[in-house]
Formats: C-alpha cells, sequence, structure tokens
C-alpha cells in the first residue's frame, strides 16, 4: 500500500511540477507583500485541493458520461502532456499576465497546477488504481507543491532564478516520460483489443 501510493505520488508530484509553480508563484507574487502573497498561496491551494479531488473521485464518472474508454484517455493526454513538457522545456511557457489576487485561481492553481496533464492523469489513476492510494498521494503532492510555494523566498535564495528553472526543466523530462508511458498503454490496449 506504501509503496504504491509513493509510486502514484511520483507521477502526480512530477505533473503537479513544484519547480514550476515555484518559479511562477514567484513571478506572479514578486510585487506582493508578504501578507497578499500568503493569501494567494492559500486560495490556490484550496482551488487546487477541489480540482483535484473532484478529477480523481469522478474520473470514472467523467469518463462513462463522455463514453471515452480508458486507451483513448491515455493516448490523447499522453500526447497533451507531452506537448506540456515541450512546451516547459523551450522556456517559453504560454501563460496570460493577470494583476492581483486573482492569480491564485487562474493562472495559478489552473492551468498552472492542475492544468490539462494534471486532470488527465488524475483521472486516468482513478480510474486504474485504488481510489484511496490515489487520494492519499495526490494530497501528499498537494502539500509538496504547498509547502515549496510557501517556502519560495528560501529555495529563491537557496537556488536562485536559473537554479528553480534547471529543475523545473528536469521535471519536465519525468513529465515526458510518464506521457511516453501513457502512450505505449493505449497503442498497446488497442492492439490486444
Amino acid at each position: 500500500m506504501i509503496t504504491e501510493i509513493i509510486l502514484l505520488y511520483g507521477q502526480i508530484v512530477a505533473i503537479m511540477n513544484p519547480f514550476t509553480a515555484l518559479n511562477n508563484y514567484l513571478t506572479l507574487t514578486e510585487t506582493m507583500d508578504k501578507e497578499e502573497a500568503l493569501t494567494v498561496l492559500k486560495h490556490a491551494m484550496l482551488v487546487v485541493l477541489l480540482l483535484g479531488l473532484t478529477f480523481t473521485v469522478a474520473g470514472r464518472l467523467i469518463l462513462e458520461f463522455y463514453h471515452l474508454s480508458l486507451a483513448s484517455l491515455r493516448l490523447g493526454g499522453g500526447i497533451l502532456l507531452l506537448y506540456i513538457s515541450i512546451d516547459m522545456l523551450s522556456g517559453q511557457p504560454k501563460t496570460r499576465s493577470v494583476e492581483g489576487k486573482e492569480v491564485a485561481v487562474v493562472p495559478l492553481a489552473t492551468p498552472m497546477i492542475v492544468g490539462p496533464g494534471t486532470m488527465t492523469l488524475l483521472i486516468h489513476l482513478g480510474t486504474i488504481s485504488p481510489l484511496p492510494h490515489v487520494v492519499g498521494a495526490f494530497l501528499l503532492s498537494l502539500a509538496t507543491i504547498a509547502f515549496s510555494l510557501r517556502a519560495s523566498q528560501i529555495f529563491k535564495r537557496m537556488l536562485g532564478r536559473n537554479g528553480i528553472k534547471a529543475m523545473a526543466r528536469f521535471m519536465a523530462l519525468i513529465i515526458a516520460s510518464v506521457a511516453a508511458e501513457m502512450i505505449h498503454g493505449a497503442v498497446v490496449e488497442w492492439l490486444v483489443s
């Protein structure tokens, strides 16, 4: 049980990518005072919690409602994750400019932390793994993201902005690997069915 949760955590936290979230949080809150930045963090984590639990718990219902197979979700999600990882590796993520506290929901909570890739992975994992394990792994991932954002100034002093960006790009390679596994799984499932 613990081993499976750790394995699921590794996949989920890679997609949520704490280093990219950290870099984006620093950029979006650099003109805010400490209290305002903390408020943004709290609101963002609440939205991430609600979105993550919704896609994890209701994933099977979403697939059934739209008459989608798990193989289709794997293929589409894998292609999407591959695109996201390439976008992250390019160093030019496509985000829009937003002012003030509204950054907590859009773009920080979604699509930066819980974007299409995270949604796809949570639905996928929620349909193939025991739900309590996926929920536990998601909550651990959320705690990791919250900790990294809460300690953003410490990480900034330790790693510098370039160090944070380098770590974010490394995580993009992990995301590309997860994408390849999802695509491979979908193709194999279609071939044997």
